[in-house]
């Protein structure tokens, strides 16, 4: 009976700890969750949104006179690609090549990307007001989802 006895307030000590473990992480997940700001919780629903980033893009009012610009650049890299690499072997030209290459994305970034960051932030600002949990480009949907797209191309050309 002494042996029983023993065993059982062993496990006992065992199932304790377990539970107190259990408490713990489940007090944690509650934290975690708190302290993130607006994730919902279990058994809550959530909205799914979606924005089709290049019809945004398009929207954007500054994208024409970007892509204006960027257009101008490539034309002169060419024609500093053709004036330069006369009589260059086909190992330097090639180098060359790169080089302006990776000149022109460079410009491409510092022209489209600061309309992708704009357009980005237009879209958290538009899913935080709607409640909106989290948004997805349109293109990996197939389907459902809450279409932001229209909000955020009137939000950024302000009609």
């Amino acid at each position: 009976m002494k042996v029983q006895l023993k065993w059982f307030q062993g496990r006992r000590k065992s199932l304790l700890y377990a539970a107190g473990g259990a408490i713990v992480v489940g007090a944690l997940i509650a934290v975690v969750s708190l302290a993130r700001g607006g994730v919902p919780a279990f058994g809550q629903s959530f909205a799914i949104g979606v924005v089709d980033m290049q019809r945004a893009l398009d929207g954007h009012p500054r994208k024409a006179a970007s892509e204006r610009a960027l257009q101008e650049f490539f034309q002169a890299k060419q024609r500093e690609f053709a004036e330069r690499s006369k009589g260059m072997t086909a190992e330097q030209r090639q180098l060359l090549d790169r080089e302006l290459q990776q000149q022109f994305l460079v410009k491409r970034q510092e022209l489209l990307g600061g309309l992708d960051k704009e357009i980005r932030a237009t879209v958290e600002e538009i899913a935080r007001g709607e409640g909106v949990s989290v948004v997805l480009e349109r293109s990996v949907v197939l389907f459902g989802g809450v279409d932001l797209t229209d909000k955020v191309i009137r939000r950024v050309t302000g009609k």
